[in-house]
């Protein structure tokens, strides 16, 4: 991989040097194969020393419409990075699954890119989270780049909304939009046994990270879509730059509100609520 990327870098320089158009073109195409090649050979593992927040690959059993969730993630957090690790196993019945959100977090310096999550829900105030993962080890932290370049596994985390949302809201500050999907009971529950299944699978037969084609919204696009009957949603500008995708949900009707875009964009953001909520709970 070293090679391959030393190539990439040093062939288009060297023409650039002798101001050669021909060795600048001859160098990038042999640098690009010289990375595409060593890229082929890597193969995905669930095998390595992993970070704490995805040390566990979760396993989903379905028994006719009762749900187990092994290494369902309840993390109490003390600060941004701080937390007390918590694997649980959670069981519900199928059937009580009724709403579904798009969570939308955009990045702080960015107004396109953004993590996006999916909130299955069983009534008032009672929700679990769905998030694709870039899966890192200890040393590593997420990176674009690196993510195109096969240096993460896909992971598919289940946990509760105070783990993944509060520590989002509360200790890093982050703005969070919970968008009402437009969706009938069966829709949401084989949505859910869609994802468990690819979930699942990755135990046997790991699979990369992919920072356009298997990302944390590209991924849930493609289970959503598999479910849809209508307008399909498929590889568009909103779901390559994810902090659009609430834009996209709104356009093509799979929101559920009367609210225009913009007014949707305002009653659906749920971090404050989440920080006063969490002031409101210290206080007692």
């Amino acid at each position: 991989m070293m090679v391959s990327v030393v190539l990439f870098l040093a062939l288009p320089l060297l023409g650039w040097y002798l101001r050669s158009d021909k060795i600048l073109a001859i160098g990038a195409l042999i640098g690009s194969l010289a990375m595409l090649i060593s890229l082929s050979r890597i193969a995905p593992s669930n095998n390595r020393d992993w970070a704490t927040e995805f040390s566990v690959l979760p396993r989903v059993h379905i028994s006719d419409q009762q749900v187990t969730i092994e290494g369902f993630r309840n993390f109490k957090w003390r600060g941004p990075q701080e937390f007390n690790p918590v694997w649980a196993t959670r069981s519900f019945d199928l059937r009580r699954l009724e709403s579904l959100d798009l969570i939308v977090e955009p990045f702080k310096d960015s107004e396109l890119m953004a993590h996006t999550m999916l909130r299955f829900g069983f009534g008032e105030n009672e929700y679990f989270i769905v998030s694709v993962e870039a899966r890192a080890e200890k040393h590593e932290t997420y990176d674009l780049v690196a993510g195109a370049l096969r240096q993460f596994e896909l992971i598919y985390l289940f946990g509760s909304e105070s783990d993944f949302l509060t520590v989002r809201a509360v200790y890093r500050g982050a703005r969070l939009y919970a968008y009402p999907v437009k969706a009938e009971r069966k829709f949401i529950a084989d949505l859910f046994r869609d994802l468990a299944s690819s979930a699942n699978a990755l135990h046997a037969n790991p699979k990369f990270y992919q920072s356009i084609r298997y990302n944390c919204t590209t991924t849930l696009v493609k289970h959503f879509d598999r479910q849809q009957h209508q307008e399909h949603i498929g590889l568009r500008y909103e779901t390559l730059f994810p902090a659009l995708t609430g834009k996209l949900l709104h356009r093509m009707g799979y929101m559920d509100t009367a609210y225009s875009y913009e007014e949707a964009k305002e009653y659906f953001r749920v971090d404050e609520r989440i920080r006063e909520s969490q002031r409101h709970h210290k206080s007692q």
